[in-house]
């Protein structure tokens, strides 16, 4: 029973991991959870329902899960096709499809809820109002593209 309860945490320990490793390792991972950070700061301007909420983190999560399995599946395929052949390349690109099908219907799903002329104006008129804030926004952006791009990936 000790062991079988040791076993189970340790799971948890293992699935940290490779979320790490895709953190340091993947630059569509960072691209999206920076992605993921700057929805989630933006929904503090909008009135949303508890379902539009459990919407905006299922597609959050559903993308990031599937860039990790993306990454999952590249890393097994690299490791056991040495040589390039087709069946590799194609499970490659559809893992990859499966990210690209993932992140068009979170796309879609976030103009369904965040279309909004008037909280548009509103967040205008916030920054507007506020350098402060703009310049805050600037240096998440400078931040977001340097975590996005500035890792360089180890072999």
């Amino acid at each position: 029973m000790k062991s079988e309860l040791k076993a189970f945490f340790k799971a948890f320990t293992y699935a940290f991991s490779g979320i790490v490793h895709g953190i340091k390792r993947e630059r569509n991972i960072r691209f999206h959870l920076c992605a993921a950070l700057t929805v989630l700061a933006f929904m503090g301007f909008y009135d949303l329902t508890a379902a539009e909420k459990c919407v905006i983190f299922l597609c959050i999560g559903g993308v990031i899960s599937a860039e990790l399995i993306n990454t999952a599946v590249e890393n097994a395929v690299d490791m056991y096709s040495k040589e390039k052949s087709p069946a590799a390349k194609d499970a490659k690109d559809c893992a990859a499809g499966a990210v690209l099908v993932m992140s068009v219907c979170a796309a879609v799903c976030g103009i369904m809820i965040f279309w909004d002329r008037a909280v548009f104006a509103e967040i205008w008129e916030y920054f507007a109002c506020r350098p402060l804030a703009v310049f805050g926004a600037a240096v998440w952006a400078a931040v977001a593209f340097l975590f996005v791009f500035g890792i360089k990936k180890k072999k």
